[in-house]
């Protein structure tokens, strides 16, 4: 008896199926598709933002968020930003007097979206 493996990921509206057997897949889909309206968007190429690229040659997939981090530089307005090999000056201390020391100061920090800034850099580096 042969033994075929069918894997189906499945995010709030966005689904992935993918198995061992061509029939097999294509049965799964029929079944689904009497279920819930589906719509066949072929091989994956893009998921969650994510660009999924095949090589069937080597047999490999290559996950990137190139586009997804262009939107995100542009978003913060980050497109001019230099690589460094660390994001920070290594030991340095920060103290209150780092703080803003002007209302006009402060008025312009609360205007800089750093939690969304961190949570998009967080997601990037968890993502893929």
């Amino acid at each position: 008896m042969e033994v075929h493996i069918i894997i189906l990921v499945i995010h709030v509206n966005d689904c992935i199926i993918t198995g061992s057997s061509a029939k097999l897949i294509t049965d799964y889909k029929a079944k689904f598709n009497a279920c819930y309206a589906l719509t066949d968007l072929g091989p994956v190429s893009w998921l969650l933002g994510l660009k999924v690229t095949h090589d069937h040659k080597n047999r490999t997939i290559c996950l990137s968020q190139t586009a997804y981090i262009n939107t995100m530089l542009d978003r913060f307005a980050l497109t001019d930003a230099k690589p460094l090999r660390s994001p920070m000056v290594p030991g340095i201390v920060h103290s209150k007097d780092d703080s803003p020391s002007s209302p006009q100061e402060a008025a312009c920090m609360e205007k800089a979206p750093y939690q969304e800034a961190i949570g998009s850099l967080m997601y990037t580096s968890i993502a893929t």
